[in-house]
């Protein structure tokens, strides 16, 4: 399934922030994301350009909380920039 990327933040923000004291951290892994889709457009399998617009690819709605999760997880462990390199 392909979700616009404004979906996909929008989604992902919304389980991010399910966490207490989260709104700083949202807004940074926004700023990410969004960073991370203009370096890799084209060059990643699921950045998806099409009709003017750019999605993203997901095999399922669980992989907006894996996403989300490993997010934490990444925070947690101090290892954010390893999160977006294997994102």
């Amino acid at each position: 399934m392909k979700l616009a990327i404004e979906e996909l933040i929008e989604n992902v923000k919304d389980e991010l922030l399910c966490y207490e004291d989260m709104e700083q951290a949202v807004q940074q892994w926004e700023k990410d994301f969004r960073n991370w889709v203009e370096k890799n457009k084209g060059n990643h399998k699921d950045i998806v350009l099409e009709h003017g617009g750019t999605f993203f690819k997901i095999s399922d709605e669980d992989e907006i909380f894996e996403i989300a999760n490993s997010y934490m997880d990444a925070m947690d462990e101090g290892s954010v920039k390893q999160y977006w390199e294997k994102f």
